[in-house]
């Protein structure tokens, strides 16, 4: 058997009982560390956060490369960075979306850069999720 790291986040209770796969992020812009929480997102393809996250750290939004993102609420602009994240202990670039038009009240983990670097284990009858 491998002796791969493992990490297991217990889902967060919202108020009216309903459960979510949040883990802890830490995102580094420059000199700027934020630590946050986000939703992992098995149906995004690409991460997205709160505009106040870029506002932070000093990111000027406007100046990533600009994308269009469709889903369930419609579709939003929004701009690609590339920083770097620590998720379970690891560090790594990913892309990520900072969007004024983005009120979803998680920030998003999607599938681009972080899917690859774990296994993703979704223990739903448990409410926890696992990382290795």
């Amino acid at each position: 058997m491998d002796n791969k790291a493992l990490s297991i986040f217990r889902y967060y209770k919202n108020p009216e009982g309903h459960y979510f796969p949040l883990i802890p992020a830490t995102l580094k812009y420059q000199n700027k560390i934020f630590d946050t929480d986000a939703l992992v997102d098995s149906g995004a393809t690409i991460s997205i956060f709160q505009s106040d996250v870029a506002k932070y750290l000093g990111i000027k939004i406007e100046a990533g490369k600009q994308i269009f993102l469709g889903g369930v609420g419609g579709h939003i602009k929004g701009f690609v960075h590339k920083l770097e994240i620590e998720l379970a202990n690891k560090k790594f670039i990913c892309p990520i979306v900072f969007s004024y038009e983005y009120f979803v009240s998680f920030n998003l983990l999607g599938r681009l850069e972080f899917f690859k670097r774990f296994r993703i284990i979704f223990e739903e009858k448990k409410n926890y999720l696992k990382l290795e």
